[in-house]
């Protein structure tokens, strides 16, 4: 065992929570053996995943070590992912920190650009001896401990414990995460797996921002992947192997998924100084810079995108998002119905074509493109969350509109305003105890979400909690919402003059 600490604070943390505050001889006489056993299932899969996972370290010419990154396998002949940046500029690739000794880089048969990843076949492999990992079916959960099998020099060792801070959906990536875990660059391509031993992603590390990001494991069977099938020898002369392992695409793809949108434009230009003729980079920088205001830049990028290929619909996809941001309903929805004839795969365009359709007070239309949306990627947080506020903006029975807004919760729980909706409908349900929780988790995503402060403080005054009402309205009156002073004058006055 290589990192005994670690091991006990993944132990320590399978504890039910719900056993705090018993006397601790009444926990080990009745809760032992449980424990025991719990203990050591998490143990025995850490070992296996420990047993699947290895370090590359790239070799140049002259032997002298240029870049490190984590591995796993992921079948029984010998197959492996690891980053793909690693490959771009390595001589030789030495396999480390594995019990098998006879291990050695053989062939590369696949990159997925998108994602910084390389799929690569090693030789020496024992399927009597050494293990793999297989991607998880479930998705994962976002509330959920992650463990991170990280390169052995973190300071916190080789086994880490994160969690999700915030969830983010990148083009042709899928159901990411940022992880609150600091690990350095040698971490990237590490194994994740959760409390159950199935794994649910890969770690990626950000150049610009240095963040900690989850990749689906999916990734791993999905149909993006560029086959390459070359030995070693034979992929270190492949004149596109510079282009094959850029990390610019992955990186600038995470970053505008997080709306950082100057520092996505910036990797997106990186990324064509080495594929000058990709137009999706053009179309996806033209995205970015419609977002941060460049509007000249991104008609260049509209329309270069469109004259290496006519029917890029990503190229209409980002003037749609500009037309969107100014309320130019019309002319978003014009452009949208563009793209998505040019590629109909693209979901996040039918949850924007919806919003568009919302603007245009074309109801049927905008639940219709959410629905959609959710049809083709039902881990689209944002598709549920649309359709539930329109079912319960337009909609008589609210039942339909809670259960989106609850899977749009489940996938994100980060996302801003879900449990404000959800409370909304409790309240009108005269659930006030339930309504209470969902503002109060509201809060602690926004602590400056008015409309959840105002609810909840109508909650509490009709639980007979008015001292409460009274301080959330104040709160939200301060924050500018109207509605907060009339209630504060018609409900609290009595209360302030019996206070004093």
């Amino acid at each position: 065992m290589k990192n005994f600490s670690s091991r006990m604070l993944v132990i320590i943390n399978s504890i039910n929570a719900k056993a705090v505050g018993l006397p601790v001889f009444i926990l080990l006489a009745t809760a032992w053996p449980a424990v025991c056993k719990a203990q050591l299932k998490i143990l025995e899969l850490i070992d296996k995943t420990e047993s699947a996972s290895f370090t590359l370290t790239a070799h140049n010419s002259i032997g002298l070590a240029t870049d490190t990154a984590r591995a796993f396998f992921i079948s029984a002949d010998g197959l492996a992912i690891t980053s793909a940046s690693l490959l771009a500029n390595a001589d030789t690739l030495i396999v480390s920190d594995h019990k098998n000794s006879s291990l050695a880089i053989s062939r590369v048969l696949a990159v997925q650009q998108m994602a910084n990843l390389a799929m690569v076949q090693l030789s020496g492999y024992n399927s009597k001896e050494d293990n793999f990992l297989s991607p998880a079916r479930p998705p994962f959960d976002a509330r959920g401990e992650l463990m991170i099998f990280s390169h052995e020099s973190e300071p916190s060792g080789s086994l880490n414990i994160g969690r999700i801070s915030k969830v983010i959906q990148p083009f042709m990536i899928g159901r990411a995460a940022i992880i609150t875990l600091k690990t350095t660059n040698a971490s990237r391509s590490a194994p994740i797996i959760n409390n159950s031993g199935s794994l649910i992603g890969i770690l990626h590390k950000t150049a610009l921002s240095d963040e900690s990001v989850l990749l689906p494991s999916s990734l791993i069977n999905n149909n993006d992947w560029i086959a390459i099938n070359q030995s070693w020898i034979l992929f270190k002369r492949n004149t596109g192997r510079a282009a094959l392992c850029s990390a610019h695409y992955a990186d600038a793809l995470i970053l505008q998924a997080e709306e950082k949108w100057i520092e996505s434009a910036r990797l997106f230009n990186a990324a064509l100084k080495i594929r000058s003729e990709d137009p999706r980079l053009y179309a996806l920088r033209c995205i970015s810079r419609y977002q941060y205001g460049n509007k000249t830049g991104a008609e260049e990028d509209f329309n270069k995108a469109l004259n290496i290929n006519s029917n890029e619909g990503f190229a209409y996809y980002g003037r749609a998002l500009f037309h969107l941001k100014n309320g130019q309903s019309k002319m978003a929805i014009n452009d949208l119905l563009i793209c998505l004839e040019k590629d109909g795969s693209i979901a996040q365009g039918f949850v924007y074509l919806g919003q568009a359709q919302q603007l245009a007070n074309e109801i049927k239309k905008a639940y219709a493109s959410f629905s959609h949306a959710i049809e083709l990627d039902s881990l689209l947080s944002e598709a549920w969350y649309e359709r539930g506020r329109t079912s319960m903006q337009h909609a008589t029975d609210q039942t339909p509109a809670l259960n989106d807004l609850q899977k749009a919760a489940r996938l994100n729980p980060f996302l801003p305003g879900v449990y404000t909706l959800i409370g909304d409908i409790k309240l009108k349900r005269n659930d006030y105890l339930e309504a209470i929780i969902e503002y109060e988790r509201a809060l602690r995503i926004n602590p400056r979400d008015d409309l959840a402060l105002m609810n909840r403080g109508l909650a509490y005054f009709n639980t007979g909690l008015k001292e409460r009402a009274c301080s959330d309205w104040e709160k939200a009156g301060e924050l500018g919402n109207p509605m907060a002073f009339k209630l504060i004058s018609r409900h609290c006055a009595n209360l302030r003059r019996n206070n004093f």
